[in-house]
């Protein structure tokens, strides 16, 4: 069922089995998980159903940090949360994340890959991608064509798939269910603005709650889930000092011993991982133009899929290399020069005051990013000069992707008559203690400090990059089927150039063996505590090759897993109303 926390009576206590902060992916899948399962859920959300700037200002950072993305690009305070802003790619974590490596010195997953892979599939079901087939050999409507004829895997592998989600809003998706549910109460409005400890013992006493017209609430539960994002948990744990006042004992952006919970060693808010993404380079094929798989395939089930190069365990190690995975895309979209009628109709559609309409903002501003000059009358003659090209596409993108009901097409790509692509490379962002991000004595409409955000990026990242190039690069060649043409002289200076992130935020509350290493044990409980949880993106030890999404979600599964074994057995009465007892 569905409450507003304006109906609920200030001063209020709601109770429930488990409370689950933030009605993201990761917090509606584990309270529809634990539902099933016979749990009473109470799941809080900070916002609604429709987007409002008030609310979304809550989470805004201070400090100005030019690597990272304004957070209303990057997250959204409303039901469904970030899957309000998600294309939809669906990829797993790889077994050498979870492995001991050289280039991520002493960061270590305090779990494996077999501990998560068992919950891929329903991941996969609950992201409505299909199978948790991310191999492309083992897919026989694609097992017989490779990437460019006679791409063979080997050090370079082009197997590797990528899946999309219809896409999937969590909100749409689930949101009957949810309200329809009668051990899961969903109130929206309220945002939890501390967690208070149990004097000074590591147990939860208490959540107190507020909504921005001024209602206060207490929450108590059995176990507490935060799935209110990665930043965001991050800040909620800096927040609380375990006295109940509101204060914090944080100092104002130390870092190292700031106090809140979970920062036993000084590791909260440190380790902050993002993604490094660069276009540097475009792959000259010399296979057979009309063979090459530019765009996305589709699996047995209708399922749309792309396949992207990545590289193989020993090569990493050896070459030293970050994990990563390098793609085909579509010459940047505000260069008039690569003379596309379409390319150039869809930038003049994204430019326009109707851009906003067709993509998440952030995805529109990167497509609109461009190295090159911006000309205006140029994209008008190219769509001039290809109309009937033009009209066609348009036609027939818009409504396989905005019309057509069921799978909605995640893009669009244009061939190459030359066998010319971009590539685009997509790897994991190595661990620094000094990226970080910190709370300071501004706060937001709520009196929740905001946080400093620090994003950093080292040589090492930059070097990365250009090692993978080299890497693939050789091994076409090699194998006489292309060759790399770099769009830069300065190969490091345009990687740095282009670093930025925010959108996939990793590492703020990491995973350990240890409390001396991190915030969360491998159940992914507060050090110390067995009834604090973490469900997000902060509690990854390394960042990986893949997007949060997924991972996320297949993490919460597990922990579902976790908190129904240690529960008492599961009672059979329904959940009540908000306004008294959850």
């Amino acid at each position: 069922m569905r409450v507003a926390a304006s109906t609920i009576s200030s001063g209020s206590c709601l109770r429930a089995e488990v409370a689950v902060v933030g009605a993201g992916p990761a917090g509606i899948v584990t309270a529809l998980e634990l539902a099933k399962r016979g749990r009473r859920v109470l799941l809080l959300e900070s916002g609604a159903s429709a987007f409002d700037a008030r609310t979304q200002a809550l989470g805004d950072t201070v400090g100005g940090d030019s690597s990272h993305v304004p957070m209303a690009l990057a997250t959204r305070r409303q039901l469904g949360g970030a899957s309000n802003l998600w294309g939809g790619r669906c990829v797993p974590f790889d077994p050498i994340d979870f492995r001991e490596r050289e280039i991520v010195a002493d960061a270590r997953w305090p779990i494996a890959y077999a501990d998560v892979e068992p919950h891929f599939q329903r991941a996969c079901e609950l992201c409505v991608c299909g199978d948790a087939v991310f191999d492309a050999r083992r897919i026989p409507q694609l097992a017989w064509r490779s990437l460019i004829p006679g791409f063979v895997d080997g050090g370079v592998e082009a197997s590797s798939l990528e899946r999309w989600s219809l896409p999937t809003n969590f909100a749409r998706e689930y949101g009957d269910t949810l309200e329809a549910s009668q051990r899961i109460v969903l109130v929206s409005g309220l945002t939890c603005t501390e967690i208070v400890r149990a004097g000074t013992a590591r147990r939860v006493e208490r959540l107190r709650a507020c909504s921005l017209d001024g209602i206060e609430v207490t929450v108590e539960a059995a176990r507490y889930v935060l799935a209110c994002g990665g930043l965001e948990t991050t800040r909620l744990l800096f927040a609380s000092d375990g006295d109940g006042d509101g204060n914090g004992d944080g100092d104002e952006g130390d870092g190292e011993g700031s106090g809140g919970l979970g920062n036993h060693s000084g590791h909260l808010g440190r380790w902050y991982m993002a993604h490094v993404e660069s276009r540097i380079a475009d792959v000259h094929f010399t296979t057979p133009p009309a063979e090459t798989i530019y765009g996305h395939e589709r699996d047995g089930d209708g399922v749309y899929v792309r396949r992207r190069m990545t590289f193989a365990e020993q090569l990493q190690r050896e070459r030293r290399l970050a994990n990563a995975a390098i793609w085909l895309v579509n010459p940047e979209l505000g260069d008039p020069a690569h003379g596309s009628a379409v390319l150039s109709f869809v930038y003049l559609m994204l430019a326009s005051p109707f851009g906003e309409r067709f993509v998440a903002e952030g995805i529109r501003q990167a497509h609109l990013k461009t190295s090159g000059s911006v000309s205006i009358r140029r994209h008008v003659m190219n769509v001039l000069r290809g109309l009937p090209r033009a009209i066609g596409f348009a036609a027939q993108f818009g409504y396989k992707r905005y019309l057509k009901r069921g799978r909605k097409v995640p893009g669009f790509f244009v061939s190459s008559a030359a066998n010319v692509y971009s590539l685009m490379y997509h790897g994991e962002h190595l661990p620094s203690y000094d990226s970080r991000v910190e709370p300071t004595s501004s706060c937001d409409e709520l009196g929740v400090p905001r946080l400093r955000t620090q994003l950093r990026f080292s040589d090492e990242d930059v070097q990365c990059v250009i090692r993978a190039h080299e890497q693939l690069d050789e091994f076409l060649r090699e194998h006489g089927l292309g060759r790399l043409v770099y769009r830069y002289a300065d190969l490091p200076g345009a990687v740095r150039e282009q670093l930025s992130g925010g959108y996939h935020q990793a590492g703020t509350t990491r995973m350990s063996e240890s409390p001396e290493d991190g915030v969360v044990d491998r159940d992914l409980a507060v050090h110390g505590f067995d009834d604090l949880f973490v469900a997000s993106s902060s509690v990854f030890v390394t960042s990986g090759q893949a997007n949060s999404t997924f991972m996320v979600i297949a993490l919460a599964l597990r922990l579902v897993d976790h908190l129904d074994a240690t529960l008492q057995p599961a009672s059979a009465r329904p959940a009540e109303r908000a306004s008294g007892r959850a």
